[in-house]
């Protein structure tokens, strides 16, 4: 049976040394549809471009979690190190992304049981996404796909869990701020107990372009 769930989250991101480094930063908030909160979590990211093609990066967060059955309380820490490559043909972008997610010191608090939870895996994560550009526009349609295969040594792991779908577009909006609004459908498999979600997002990103400094003209 699916649960409905509303997810929202806030950034910013800025590039340094010449435009090879984006650094970012966001604060996410995940609601079940009675509002009872799921998950919230702080995060930092640093991307290196090494090419047009090639563009690694690396996440930190720390994760509040809920118990899905109760009102249990997890916290922990992840880090997730991408492998992005992106292709432009014409107006349609094709990205693909690899990540390895691992998570460590995860810690319940008051729990008396343990719920299966994919954002407290180890995994590997594979996620294609392609968008067209419309010409002129403001809004840019997109689709995205993702797998989750369990990687941990444990009667869930050694195997593909869930499978996620998402449609939505992107909204430009002024001042270098962008708006994206997507639904997604989570299945979960070959787990005890799987689960299905619909999923409405909100994510908001604001792109800081420092001024440039312009040289002082030297007097004669």
């Amino acid at each position: 049976m699916g649960q409905n769930r509303l997810w929202c989250s806030s950034g910013i991101q800025t590039t340094v040394m010449d435009k090879k480094v984006r650094l970012g930063a966001s604060f996410s908030a995940r609601m079940y549809s009675n509002t009872r909160w799921d998950k919230f979590f702080p995060e930092v990211s640093a991307r290196y471009n090494l090419s047009d093609y090639f563009k690694p990066s690396v996440d930190y967060r720390y994760v509040i979690n809920q118990q899905r059955n109760g009102y249990q309380i997890t916290t922990g820490h992840r880090i997730n190190i991408n492998f992005n490559t992106q292709f432009e043909v014409n107006r349609f972008d094709l990205k693909m992304r690899v990540r390895f997610q691992y998570k460590f010191n995860t810690a319940m608090i008051g729990a008396t049981d343990y719920s299966y939870d994919a954002d407290f895996d180890n995994a590997i994560r594979l996620k294609p996404a392609l968008k067209y550009n419309i010409k002129g526009g403001k809004i840019d349609p997109l689709l995205e796909s993702e797998w989750y295969y369990n990687t941990a040594n444990s009667p869930s792991g050694k195997q593909f869990t869930k499978y996620r779908f998402g449609i939505g577009v992107d909204i430009k909006l002024p001042n270098e701020h962008m708006l994206t609004l997507k639904y997604r459908y989570d299945y979960e498999f070959n787990i005890a107990n799987p689960q299905r979600f619909h999923i409405l997002s909100l994510e908001h990103e604001y792109s800081y372009k420092p001024k440039k400094k312009k040289g002082k003209k030297s007097r004669i």
